[in-house]
């Protein structure tokens, strides 16, 4: 079994499942301190991704909102959502080698196993991160309706947001949570730039039609 886990064709999806033991410790050890680290990924990374409801389908959002939503990655705790990542390639690339083995005895080589476990994992991140989303507790004193950033001050991150064609844009709400919603211009005509700050006027499904910001 040891010599399984440790052979050349396993060792990426070994490697991810010790830092998943590493950052149990971790995280056990820095609750013994009064530190979350849990909490501070969510604080310091901008995973709050704002999907309308009919990306539980194929459909809806863009870009890398709509991947990030399909991936549950609005859904969880980032450090959570990576755990899961780094399990579920590492259980694929196991069971991988081990139907090869068992049926061929030879183990297959990475570049077979690794988009094989690249592949899997991301529809475990869709559908298992549900699941796991719906057992976790929700914080209810800071959650907020994705309607009440009407009159919000956004970033544009992402593309020239152009009437029609809708590009990224970074808002903070009450609570300083960050979301990442689609905007794009009210008339045409009008390009948002990378950079540009933008007012969040209505929204339509999950685009925001918004009007340039002058501070």
């Amino acid at each position: 079994m040891v010599d399984f886990l440790l052979t050349q064709a396993n060792l990426p999806f070994t490697l991810s499942l010790a830092f998943v033991f590493l950052l149990g410790a971790f995280e056990a050890f820095s609750l013994c301190i009064g530190y979350s680290l849990v909490g501070a990924l969510d604080d310091w990374a901008p995973s709050d991704v704002d999907i309308d409801s009919d990306v539980d389908g194929l459909g809806g959002g863009s870009g890398l909102t709509g991947i990030a939503g399909w991936l549950c990655l609005d859904r969880l705790p980032l450090l959570i959502w990576f755990v899961l990542v780094l399990v579920s390639f590492s259980i694929t690339g196991y069971i991988s080698n081990y139907i090869s083995l068992a049926i061929s005895h030879e183990l297959l080589p990475q570049s077979a196993t690794l988009p094989i476990a690249l592949f899997f994992t991301a529809f475990s991140c869709r559908y298992i991160g549900v699941l796991v989303a719906r057992i976790l507790p929700k914080n209810e004193s800071s959650a907020v309706s994705i309607d009440v950033l009407l009159g919000s001050v956004g970033t544009v991150t992402i593309g020239c947001a152009i009437k029609g064609n809708p590009s990224e844009a970074l808002v903070k709400d009450q609570y300083q949570q960050k979301h990442y919603v689609l905007v794009e211009p009210e008339l045409p005509g009008i390009e948002f730039n990378p950079g540009t700050q933008v007012v969040l006027l209505r929204r339509e499904g999950t685009v925001w039609s918004a009007a340039r910001f002058d501070s």
